[in-house]
């Protein structure tokens, strides 16, 4: 969850407020700036942004970060 963490806060810095939601194993990308994300990606239900580990020696990691960016430019 810190790598979740630090990229919520380092876009709060920036003036973008995110929200996300989560349905394990999915963390998707919900609202930016207040408006809500219809994209799908990466799942049939939105914008998946990472994915929670399943076994304890996997690491929690951000599905494709420009993906993420190109939302984030869009919304914003």
């Amino acid at each position: 969850m810190n790598k979740i963490t630090n990229f919520v806060e380092r876009l709060q810095k920036i003036g973008i407020n995110v929200k996300l939601a989560g349905n394990f194993p999915w963390i998707y990308l919900t609202e930016i700036n207040g408006k809500r994300v219809t994209e799908k990606f990466q799942s049939d239900h939105g914008f998946t942004i990472a994915f929670f580990p399943i076994r304890l020696d996997q690491k929690l990691e951000l599905t494709d970060i420009t993906e993420i960016f190109k939302l984030i430019r869009k919304y914003k």
